[in-house]
C-alpha cells in the first residue's frame, strides 16, 4: 500500500523548522592588515584616553543572500548569517577586539610604554614623563660614566695612579728647585748686603778717623780664629799689633810703664776681649802725654795705655783689627775711636 504523503504541517501543526536559505554563500577571508605603529595622540587628547578598537573590514565581493538582502558582517566563524536574520548592534562602548578564528585580525592599541620602542616610533608623552620608580619597581637609577663597556669606574686604574704619582713627584721637584733657588738668592742677597754694609761702614770710619794728622787702617796679623788662636810665644809683623794669635792670658785695663809692661801677646788678647789700647813713644811731648793720660783715666775700665818706642808715629790707638796712626795727639779723634770700637772684639767680656 502506497504511503500517503503528508502535507506540510498536516497533523504536526505549523512547522518549527526555520526556512533554510536558498544558498549559503561563504564570505572570503580578507587579507590580514599590516601592523602599523600607533600614531602619537593628537594635541589636546589625554595621554591615558583609550583608543577605539579597529572595526572588522567588510568582505569585498560577497554575494547578496536571499532575495536582495544586504550582506551581513562576518561572524567569528567567517560565515554569513541566515537570510533575513539581521541583528542590530546594541549601542554601548566598543568591545575589546578578539582574535577571530578565520577572519581578519583586529589591530589592538599598542602599549604606551613599549609600542614606540618596538615599532621604532616616538615614545609617548606618558612614558617620557613617568618617573624611574614607576618604570621598574625597586630599580635604582645609576648614571653610567662613559667608558669601555658602559661600566661605571669608581677607582682610578693603575696607569692613572702611576701617572698621578709621577706628576706629584715632578711638582715636588719643581718646588724643591724653586725653594733652593730662592734660598741661594736670599743667601747671596744677605751676604752681599753684609759685605756692602761693612764696606760702607769701613769707608765711613776711614773718613771719620782720617784727619790732618791721623790715618785709619785695618791692618793686623792673621789668626786662627777664636778658641784656636792661643799660643805661648806669638810674633807680630804689624807694629803696633791690632790682632792675631796671642797668649792664653789677657792683660787688664790700666796705665802701664816700662816697669810693669805686659807682653804683646797679652795686650792683643785684651783687644780680642774688646779693649782699646793707647800706644805712645817715650819722646811724646809732656802736654800730649798728660792729655792722653787723662783720656785713659776717663775710660779706665776699657783702655790700656802702653809705651812703645818702636812705633813710627808719636801716638797711636788700636782695637781688634782697627788702627789710627797719628803724628800728633787729637783728643777728639781718640775719643771717637774709643766710643766706636770699645767692646767690639770677637770675645766680648763685661768690663
Amino acid at each position: 500500500m502506497a504511503a500517503k504523503k503528508k502535507g506540510p504541517g498536516k497533523g504536526r501543526g505549523p512547522s518549527s523548522r526555520p526556512a533554510s536559505p536558498a544558498k549559503r554563500t561563504t564570505v572570503p577571508k580578507p587579507p590580514a592588515p599590516k601592523a602599523t605603529a600607533p600614531r602619537p595622540p593628537a594635541a589636546g587628547t589625554p595621554s591615558g584616553a583609550p583608543k577605539p578598537a579597529a572595526t572588522t573590514p567588510k568582505a569585498s565581493g560577497s554575494k547578496a543572500t536571499g532575495a536582495g538582502l544586504p550582506a551581513t558582517p562576518a561572524t567569528s566563524s567567517g560565515t554569513a548569517t541566515s537570510a533575513g536574520a539581521t541583528k542590530s548592534a546594541a549601542p554601548g562602548p566598543p568591545a575589546p577586539a578578539a582574535k577571530s578564528t578565520g577572519g581578519a585580525k583586529m589591530a589592538t592599541p599598542a602599549k604606551s610604554a613599549g609600542a614606540g620602542k618596538a615599532a621604532g616610533g616616538p615614545k609617548s608623552p606618558a612614558a617620557a614623563t613617568k618617573p624611574a620608580s614607576a618604570r621598574k619597581a625597586g630599580a635604582v637609577s645609576k648614571q653610567v660614566a662613559p667608558g669601555k663597556g658602559g661600566t661605571t669606574r669608581t677607582t682610578p686604574t693603575r696607569q692613572e695612579r702611576l701617572a698621578a704619582a709621577e706628576a706629584a713627584r715632578r711638582r715636588q721637584r719643581i718646588r724643591n728647585k724653586a725653594l733652593l733657588a730662592g734660598g741661594v738668592a736670599l743667601l747671596i742677597f744677605v751676604v752681599g748686603f753684609v759685605i756692602t754694609s761693612d764696606r760702607k761702614e769701613r769707608n765711613r770710619q776711614a773718613a771719620q778717623f782720617t784727619t790732618a794728622s791721623c790715618t785709619f787702617d785695618r791692618t793686623s796679623d792673621p789668626d786662627d780664629g777664636p778658641g784656636r788662636n792661643h799660643t805661648p810665644t806669638p810674633n807680630y809683623k804689624v807694629n803696633p799689633p791690632a790682632g792675631g794669635n796671642h797668649t792664653p792670658q789677657a792683660a787688664p785695663a790700666g796705665i802701664y810703664t816700662d816697669a810693669n809692661l805686659p807682653i804683646d801677646g797679652q795686650i792683643v788678647h785684651a783687644m780680642e776681649h774688646g779693649y782699646v789700647v793707647f800706644w805712645y813713644r817715650p819722646d811724646l811731648d809732656e802736654q800730649s802725654l798728660a792729655q792722653l793720660r787723662d783720656l785713659a783715666n776717663r775710660h779706665a775700665r776699657d783702655v790700656l795705655m802702653v809705651p812703645r818706642p818702636s812705633i813710627d808715629v808719636p801716638v797711636a790707638a788700636t782695637a781688634w783689627h782697627a788702627r789710627i796712626l797719628c803724628r800728633g795727639l787729637e783728643v777728639g779723634t781718640f775719643e771717637r775711636f774709643v766710643d766706636t770700637f770699645v767692646n767690639k772684639g770677637p770675645e766680648k767680656v763685661a768690663h
